[in-house]
């Protein structure tokens, strides 16, 4: 199973993503939110900084159906789709989408679902699914 490499920074958030939640990063002084973690504010490098959970819905903005394995750990799991979200809240989030590349359903701006769920490597990570 690939294991992310966790930080003190990251700690908390594979954690809950462990639970198939996302969580991102509010700013305490500007109040955006971003993702990927980050130590300041993308936006205003800001120091001051909490975790919040994401509603967990969102939009396709991109699929991807990976059919060459990046990792040994991954090659089980060939092919299988990733999907570039768009979360209700703002930020851009990749994950794994529990879909076939073929569905016709897998258009620009189609409503995800972000839930638990097997990623590639074998890990319960957050997933996407058509809603």
């Amino acid at each position: 199973m690939i294991v992310p490499v966790e930080t003190e920074l990251t700690a908390t958030y594979w954690a809950a993503a462990r639970r198939g939640t996302v969580l991102l990063q509010r700013c305490g002084d500007c109040g955006q939110l971003w993702h990927p973690p980050a130590p300041v504010c993308v936006h205003c490098r800001s120091w001051s900084w909490a975790w919040v959970p994401a509603a967990g819905t969102g939009r396709l903005r991109s699929v991807t159906l990976v059919v060459h394995p990046v990792h040994a750990q991954v090659a089980p799991a060939v092919p299988h789709v990733l999907a570039l979200v768009e979360l209700t809240e703002g930020p851009l989030f990749l994950c794994g989408l529990a879909a076939k590349a073929e569905d016709a359903s897998l258009v620009d701006g189609a409503a995800v679902i972000i839930g638990r769920g097997t990623a590639a490597g074998g890990e319960l990570l957050p997933v996407a699914r058509l809603a």
